[in-house]
């Protein structure tokens, strides 16, 4: 069979589109999908072409996004900002942008696989909100993560408590016994908060030996006991990994959704010095 050159170049021109590491979708005015490469089929957990084609664009992106891609559709111009979307298949993060088309009755747009780079981006600022040694929240994550749910709670009308908590004789472990033995402490402390408190609390190391924890949504007459499981579960701790300084902490609380953070880390710290001058609460 006698191929022109025209036919060569538009088959060579297909070829290229479908073997490209981007996706490629091509869609009618009313959004729906009449042809995608291969790179974009398996972006949506498809096997073959014949499984789009018909489909509608717009349902195959999660549908949070959806009044930013319908708007990003009515634009249909290669000026217009690429914009980043989560699929429903496999939760994947794509980059959604325009290519030109001399037709105007089709929309040719190229989606770029942006999986890689947000998971990198997410471990980037996990490491810039994570304390390296416990695991926890560093204070810049404590703040971030506190605040947002301080916002949350005064909407609810939620009653919130902050737990400052701070290990006893801490300068003495680690002039007596070294830094190595103080840093088991401190992850022995941060392993004892992640078991004693709920997942939607959240726990931070504030910096040195001090850790402060914001319990959602919990009542007033609750915090005593809060305490004292705590108090009893590092005590435990210790003994049970048989660390050569046995020692306690000191526990300070604010209450009361309404109030800044700044403003419950001053009270919880000032109660939290109180129980410091306070015969030792350590479990002999």
């Amino acid at each position: 069979m006698n191929l022109s050159s025209k036919t060569l170049d538009s088959t060579l021109c297909w070829n290229l589109i479908d073997a490209l590491p981007d996706g490629l979708c091509c869609c009618d005015q009313g959004g729906s999908i009449f042809y995608a490469n291969r790179a974009f089929v398996q972006m949506m957990g498809r096997v073959a072409i014949d499984e789009l084609v018909g489909s509608a664009l717009l349902p195959l992106i999660q549908e949070e996004f959806g009044p930013t891609v319908q708007r990003f559709l009515e634009q249909q111009s290669c000026d217009a900002a690429a914009i980043q979307v989560r699929m429903r298949h496999g939760g994947r993060w794509v980059q959604l942008s325009w290519l030109n088309s001399d037709d105007p009755n089709q929309m040719v747009i190229l989606v770029r696989d942006l999986s890689w780079y947000k998971a990198k981006e997410e471990e980037l600022l996990n490491l810039a909100l994570t304390d390296e040694l416990t695991g926890l929240h560093n204070r810049r994550g404590f703040r971030l993560l506190a605040e947002q749910e301080l916002r949350h709670s005064r909407r609810l009308g939620e009653e919130v408590v902050l737990l400052s908590i701070d290990i006893d004789l801490f300068k003495q472990i680690n002039d007596t016994f070294g830094h190595q033995e103080g840093d088991r402490i401190l992850k022995t402390v941060a392993t004892v908060l992640k078991h004693s408190f709920r997942s939607t609390d959240i726990i931070g190391r504030w910096g040195g030996d001090e850790f402060l924890v914001l319990a959602l949504d919990a009542p007033m007459g609750s915090v005593a006991d809060m305490e004292r499981r705590f108090r009893q579960s590092v005590s435990d701790s210790f003994r049970q990994r048989g660390l050569s300084f046995q020692t306690g902490v000191s526990i300070g609380h604010a209450t009361g959704g309404e109030k800044s953070l700044d403003h419950l880390i001053e009270i919880a710290d000032q109660s939290m010095y109180e129980d410091k001058k306070k015969p030792s609460q350590q479990t002999p």
